[in-house]
Formats: structure tokens, sequence, C-alpha cells
């Protein structure tokens, strides 16, 4: 099979291109994407409804405070970080002129983990301890290491390094930065209405069960796709360089 034509990934792109470039990648490897987000979600969904009894479209009328942080935690420092670091090395492979290969990308994205985790965990702290302080200080934190997990996948040098150099991207684009989240919110928190307005009765039945996996599916390989879009604009704007028809990428290829 004829590989497919490189995909010029570091240049500067609009909030509304990088939506549409997300929309376009997941419509021509939507099996890749999906599998690469189920892999995660499901079995992460199958045990909070064996534990909580609850689906992913459950809305708990009391819910315990020491399971809703449990469950954020979780969610915030594993699944998010494991997420981007798959998406971000299949897109990185799709730019390079290669087809995305599932075994290659999982190794590759399970291979980054630890400094993936390290380096959102890290953030996580300081977006917190900001977040505490002021509201404000909270704020420019989360958008000044917003791409830390992208970084750390790529240039896997460790969690410091990682947090500068996403300070380094991200500085003087926050409103850029904020646009895309805007839109990317609105997008998802659209998939996630039209999934809980179906009547599918119990929110711990076959039916609300798999019905949100897929929601959640669909939300979170898009918003990863989406970031890992945003870190490649980030950096073609951090270098100030106008577009190539043939960049030399400067990313880790995989071992075939």
């Amino acid at each position: 099979m004829e590989s497919p034509p490189p995909t010029q990934l570091e240049r500067p792109r609009s909030v509304a291109e990088i939506v549409g470039e997300a929309l376009d990648i997941y419509q021509r490897y939507p099996l890749l994407f999906l599998t690469l987000a189920l892999g995660v979600i499901v079995p992460y969904e199958l045990a909070v409804l064996a534990a909580t009894g609850e689906g992913p479209l459950a809305t708990p009328a009391h819910p315990s405070p020491a399971t809703t942080i449990l469950l954020f935690l979780i969610e915030y420092a594993l699944l998010q970080p494991l997420i981007s670091a798959l998406h971000i090395h299949a897109v990185i492979q799709i730019g390079e002129g290669r087809r995305p290969r599932l075994v290659q990308v999982a190794v590759r994205g399970l291979r980054v983990l630890p400094e993936v985790v390290a380096a959102v965990v890290a953030a996580g702290l300081g977006i917190g301890l900001g977040f505490l302080a002021l509201i404000v200080p909270g704020i420019l934190l989360a958008l000044r290491w917003l791409v830390v997990a992208q970084v750390a996948a790529v240039d896997h040098e460790g969690w410091l390094p990682s947090l500068r150099r996403s300070g380094e991207l991200t500085r003087g684009n926050y409103l850029h930065i904020l646009g895309l989240l805007l839109v990317t919110a609105l997008l998802v928190g659209a998939v996630n209405l039209a999934a809980g307005a179906i009547p599918l009765g119990s929110s711990s039945g076959a039916a609300s069960v798999a019905v949100g996996i897929v929601a959640r599916t669909l939300t979170a390989s898009f918003a990863a796709l989406a970031l890992a879009l945003l870190y490649f604009d980030l950096r073609a704007r951090s270098a100030g360089r106008a577009p190539r028809s043939n960049p030399e990428h400067q990313y880790p290829r995989d071992v075939d």
C-alpha cells in the first residue's frame, strides 16, 4: 500500500485550522485513534463502574468527595498523559508520511509515559498552588504548561525541561490558546450533552455505559489531537519561521 504524502506539522495555524486539521486526521485514521483512546478509557470506565456502580453518563446526587478526588487524580495523572503521548506519536508518523501502526505507536507512547506523567504531575502541583494562592496565577500557569505532556512525550528530557520548554512555546500565545480551548470545550460539551440526552435507562446499564464510553473516547481523542497540533503550531510560532514545503522533522523516529 502506497504511503500517504507527508503532512506539514510544524507551521502556524489559526484556531479554525487546528480544529479542521484535527477533524481531518481523525477522519483519515478513525480506527487508529478510536483504538488508542478506547484502550485507555474502556478499562478505566469499567473499573469505575465495578467500584462505584456508576457509568460514564451518571450524575451522582451525593458524590463522595474522596472518590471524586481519587478519580480526578487518576484521570489527570494517568489517563490524559497516556492518551496525549499515544496521539502525538501517531501524529508524528502521519507528519512523516508514514501510516501509523497501532503497536508501534502504543510502544512509543508507553515508553515515554513515565516522563509524561512526571511532567504533568509537576505542572498540576504548580497550577494547584497557583489557584490556592490566587485564581489568576493558577490560570496563567495552566496556560503556560498546557502542552507540557506533548513536550515531554516528544523531547523526553525530563519533567523540569518539559515545564520550561512548554513555557517558552506558550509565551505570548495565551489568547490563541484560550481560543482553541474554548472551541474544543464547546465541541466536547456538545458531544457530551447529546450523549446524555439519549434516553438509555439506568446509567449503569449496558446501553448507557456503551454510549458514555463512545462519547468519552471521541472527545478525549479529539482533544488530544487538537493539543498535538497546537504543540506543533506553537513550535513554529516560537521559532518565528515561515511554513516550509519539506520541513526537517526533529522528532524521534519509531524503531521498526
